[in-house]
């Protein structure tokens, strides 16, 4: 009588594991750039001696580019007052192997690169100053739906 419930045990235990390890394998093939799309909200803290920066909270929000299934344009706000005010826009390239966004960009004389993993729902990552090849931000950010962030500026705000 024991042994069989040792047997019927085991074989519990093993569909449990097989199951869970399927998950876990298709969790790990779903993730590829439409994956990221959507809204995500966290902090932007500024690192380093950097007087003129200020953290702040944003809001993210990743949108597909028709035609190009690893690149993702991000609508960036920061909340002020309780509203979210366009900072800028930005083309990601996503590494499926790596599951990170990367993207250069030029602002003002500044040249950077912005640098993500994403780990589920959740993207952490720094801003790099080219120049000094140091980090002025880090990035922490979990995906949220679009009613628990303040409603977003129109698309145009963000520029061309």
């Amino acid at each position: 009588m024991l042994h069989h419930i040792l047997r019927g045990l085991i074989i519990v235990i093993c569909i449990t594991g097989l199951a869970a390890s399927g998950k876990a394998q298709g969790l790990a093939r779903a993730m590829n750039a439409s994956s990221i799309v959507g809204t995500w909200t966290g902090e932007s803290i500024c690192v380093g001696n950097r007087p003129a920066c200020k953290n702040e909270v944003v809001v993210y929000r990743f949108e597909p580019v028709a035609g190009n299934s690893t690149l993702l344009t991000l609508l960036a706000d920061k909340i002020i007052k309780g509203k979210r005010i366009p900072m800028y826009k930005l083309d990601f390239q996503y590494d499926e192997s790596k599951r990170t966004l990367s993207c250069d960009f030029t602002q003002g004389r500044t040249r950077g690169t912005w640098e993500y993993k994403i780990t589920g729902d959740s993207i952490e990552g720094t801003g790099i100053v080219m120049a000094s090849k140091s980090v002025a931000r880090s990035v922490k950010v979990k995906r949220v739906r679009e009613d628990q962030v303040p409603a977003a500026p129109d698309r145009n705000s963000y520029g061309p």
